[in-house]
């Protein structure tokens, strides 16, 4: 099955309608919020209404990475496995949303076993990264869950060839 221009169309189009109905309704209840990173107020702040002008472009940049490597014959990864592995990420990540937003302490070891399963799966591909970003955009904004999935994309990929290397060396 094909991932056609049409179909990144209509995604991006559903994501920024979603992202900017957002913005619509904190700007006429309580005013945009903003976000901090690491969530020190001495950092930049980053409003809400940033991150809906870059998660569109952000979103159809992973989903044009997504289409090239589903509509390639010679890659194995299919369109069945490639939404499986977004629901994955967008249900490991809204778990942790809704833990923040409830005040429950996330368990060291759910996040350390993220990093965990980053040498068994590869974490780094875009279907993972957009699954984060849209699962965590409610409660953190856009731009930090954007920034930290580009900087783990970067360690998991290394992660993950670490043990492509290992398990070439052990055979």
């Amino acid at each position: 099955m094909k991932f056609n221009l049409q179909s990144r169309i209509i995604c991006t189009a559903l994501v920024t309608v979603l992202v900017w109905a957002h913005v619509l309704w904190d700007y006429f209840h309580d005013g945009i919020p903003v976000h901090y990173l690491f969530m020190d107020k001495n950092m930049p702040p980053f409003p809400n209404w940033l991150g809906a002008i870059i998660l569109p472009f952000f979103c159809w940049v992973l989903l044009a990475r997504i289409a090239k490597r589903v509509n390639n014959h010679d890659d194995k990864d299919s369109l069945k496995l490639v939404f499986m592995r977004f629901l994955s990420a967008f249900a490991v990540s809204l778990a942790i949303s809704v833990c923040f937003e409830n005040g429950i302490e996330i368990p060291g070891l759910l996040l350390l076993s993220i990093f965990a399963q980053a040498f068994i799966f590869p974490l780094y591909k875009s279907e993972f990264l957009l699954g984060w970003v849209l699962g965590t955009s409610y409660t953190f904004g856009a731009m930090i869950p954007m920034l930290f999935a580009v900087v783990l994309a970067g360690v998991f990929y290394l992660f993950f060839q670490i043990r492509v290397i290992t398990l070439r060396f052990f055979r």
